[in-house]
């Protein structure tokens, strides 16, 4: 035999044994008098069944998940389950020593595994904290791992540690330059035209990000530092 684990979602609502089998839910043959002040849930399943099942063996099952945040509770539950495990094996079990005894190649995928998890976790966490509080989120204390999607979509980022000079980064949008739109560009000089068009008949602009500063207008290329990379001080623009 080997072990499955399943999932589903069912409708319920609280309710004792006792009010269940007033409801014709129990059947009479089946009816336990002595168990009718007992917790319990009506749970309709999906394809319509229904029964009443025990409060302790249903909330061991079955998690609320009426609304995003219910929903959202649910995942940081099980990835927090998931993330300390895989921690507790790495760092604690057996001194370290187990996995310490696996491939390089293997370690290194679940120290990646076990850090993308908690970066996870702590953007689920964040993304929580302003739902419960009915507030806009504001994702702020982040690593460049966790900030890095948001620059790649388009958003503006920045780091708190830039003493509130408003630097913003945001990545530049690819182009496509024509032959006829060079000699017009200003942000090229003449002899760099010359050579462009010597050598071809356009330019694409890939990969690039800017900072800019937004009280004198300038905008320089920008490629993160070292200290950009390990910071966890990294906020999204709003």
């Amino acid at each position: 035999m080997k072990q499955y684990t399943g999932t589903k979602t069912v409708k319920a609502v609280p309710m004792t044994y006792g009010e269940t089998h007033e409801r014709g839910l129990i059947r009479e043959n089946a009816y336990v008098e002595e168990y009718n002040d007992n917790k319990g849930y009506h749970v309709i399943y999906p394809d319509g069944y229904e029964s009443w099942s025990p409060a302790e063996v249903f909330e061991d099952a079955y998690k609320l998940s009426e609304t995003p945040l219910d929903r959202l509770n649910i995942e940081i539950a099980d990835l927090k389950q998931k993330a300390d495990k895989l921690g507790a094996f790495i760092f604690n079990k057996n001194d370290g020593k187990d996995f310490k005894a696996l491939p390089l190649g293997t370690r290194a995928f679940l120290i990646a595994q076990f850090n993308t998890m908690c970066a996870y976790l702590n953007l689920a966490a964040l993304r929580q904290s302003c739902m419960e509080g009915n507030e806009e989120c504001r994702p702020s204390g982040l690593s460049f791992e966790q900030i890095l999607p948001m620059l790649r979509e388009g958003f503006s980022i920045r780091r708190a540690g830039w003493n509130g000079k408003g630097l913003m980064v945001f990545k530049q949008v690819p182009a496509h330059i024509t032959s006829e739109i060079i000699p017009k560009m200003q942000s090229l000089p003449d002899e760099a035209k010359r050579l462009v068009l010597a050598s071809g008949d356009h330019i694409d602009y890939v990969a690039q990000c800017l900072i800019f500063n937004p009280t004198t207008g300038e905008a320089n290329s920008w490629v993160p530092s070292i200290s950009d990379v390990f910071a966890t001080d990294w906020e999204l623009v709003m």
